[in-house]
């Protein structure tokens, strides 16, 4: 159960909440199990142990199966899939072959912001699944509607791919987060049970100094946050020379590309693993690195990953997943961009198909007047009324360009409440940035055809380093 998750759980007051997620994370694992999780999370816990050593036959026989079940299930229960497969004369319960899927048109994020309920299970009310809002890394906003199954499998998964570097839910850990409210109070820190919470929403060289500190005092197994925060976190640490980091064992990335630079720095500063997460919020892929080697390894069993000709030198990741039946995402263009791959790991022996850097993922940071940096999530621009796709534009302190895609229902109005919102962001730090909106036809996309977040034309390096 991830941090955002338990805060779900209760609506107290902050003191009270904390108090339950202390609770929370002092309880045994078996018996949290038990208590939050289904069946399934045991079933696929226990699948996943034994697959590993599973050879590619075994692996492909399994892929084989599990894509027949699925698309037949789609068939009968999705009508948006029913007419694409009838449309390509396509009969799942045929499928000899993986390579039968080649005559299935692919699923874009375009087809599924349009009408998301399009590719629920008709059987399913909308109300009985956990409905999730995500900008996703290509700036498109998407409404995703997901099962208690799908939930509890993808903590199976997480388990399991963080097992690989010895870490556990009991393991003591720092997490560098968002934003962290507890009750209706906004905090910039919190701690329970074996977690230290740290929020990165307004950074200030006093703010990452006391967190220095108050991580040095906690003692951590591992880090986890955005290679973007960890970043300004070493960073701030290298450059005013502050006491090096014992006990850690690894720090954990995820939701954004990390880069060559960025895992130099923090392996000098923490002085120890850097290990690298890849998830898909539409449950269509996991991943991560192994124990040996630091390419992303995605799970087979999590979904099914084909890549895709884009510009030159490029693939795109197109991914079929397994474990959302509620909402299954099949054939899907990701909008993630890779330079290579391989069909396996030669350093674990894993039958996974293996990338070395995901290219798409783009940090985001704005600088306000007092040159403070404001991290934008995906997750806030998904908020903004009827917004098709949006970029902010900077090239000086406290001055943005937010360049909108209007959806035809836009109004004024809406306009009103994302200058709102933006200002509910952007908090005590709103009378330092000035945004301006802009509205256009269209965003233009990067030479690896993604929409880049933010195009931020300052030297960021100047700021922290």
């Amino acid at each position: 159960m991830s941090f955002q998750d338990i805060r779900k759980f209760a609506k107290l007051s902050a003191a009270a909440e904390r108090a339950a997620l202390d609770i929370y994370e002092r309880l045994p694992l078996s018996l949290r199990y038990h208590l939050f999780f289904s069946a399934d999370f045991f079933r696929w816990s226990a699948l996943l142990k034994e697959s590993d050593d599973w050879d590619r036959d075994r692996l492909n026989d399994y892929l084989i199966e599990q894509t027949k079940d699925l698309l037949t299930h789609a068939m009968k229960h999705i009508p948006y899939y029913r007419d694409r497969f009838s449309d390509a004369g396509f009969k799942p319960e045929k499928i000899q072959s993986l390579e039968d899927l080649k005559v299935l048109p692919y699923l874009s994020k375009e087809d599924v912001r349009d009408d998301p309920a399009k590719i629920v299970d008709e059987r399913i009310p909308l109300r009985s699944l956990k409905k999730k809002q995500t900008g996703g890394s290509s700036g498109i906003p998407l409404i995703l509607y997901l099962n208690k199954e799908s939930q509890d499998i993808f903590h199976a998964f997480r388990n399991s791919i963080l097992g690989r570097i010895g870490h556990t839910p009991k393991s003591r850990e720092v997490m560098l987060w968002h934003y962290i409210k507890l009750g209706n109070k906004n905090v910039n820190f919190t701690k329970y049970g074996n977690r230290l919470v740290l929020s990165m929403q307004y950074l200030t060289k006093e703010r990452l100094t006391k967190y220095v500190d108050m991580v040095q005092e906690f003692q951590p197994e591992y880090i986890l946050g955005y290679p973007s925060w960890l970043t300004v976190f070493s960073s701030h640490v290298k450059q005013y020379k502050l006491s090096p980091f014992r006990h850690i064992k690894a720090v954990i990335t995820y939701s954004e590309t990390l880069l060559s630079t960025q895992r130099e720095l923090l392996e000098e500063s923490f002085n120890c693993r850097v290990f690298s997460m890849f998830g898909m919020n539409e449950r269509a892929a996991i991943g991560g690195e192994c124990e040996k080697s630091a390419g992303i390894h995605f799970h087979p069993l999590f979904g099914l990953i084909e890549f895709a000709d884009t510009v030159e030198g490029y693939k795109e990741i197109v991914a079929t997943g397994f474990t959302n039946y509620a909402m299954p995402f099949i054939k899907y263009r990701s909008g993630d961009i890779v330079r290579e791959h391989k069909k396996s790991c030669r350093h674990c022996g894993r039958q996974h198909k293996v990338v070395g850097t995901l290219e798409g993922r783009i940090q985001e940071f704005l600088i306000d007047k007092d040159y403070t940096l404001i991290n934008i999530r995906p997750l806030w621009i998904a908020d903004f009324p009827n917004v098709l796709q949006c970029q902010f534009f900077q090239d000086q302190p406290g001055k943005v360009l937010m360049k909108i895609v209007p959806s035809k229902i836009f109004s004024k109005n809406d306009e009103v409440l994302i200058k709102k919102h933006l200002g509910e962001i952007m908090g005590p730090r709103n009378d330092a940035m000035d945004i301006e909106l802009i509205i256009v036809d269209h965003i233009r996309r990067s030479s690896a055809g993604k929409i880049i977040m933010i195009e931020q034309k300052m030297d960021l390096r100047g700021l922290f380093y």
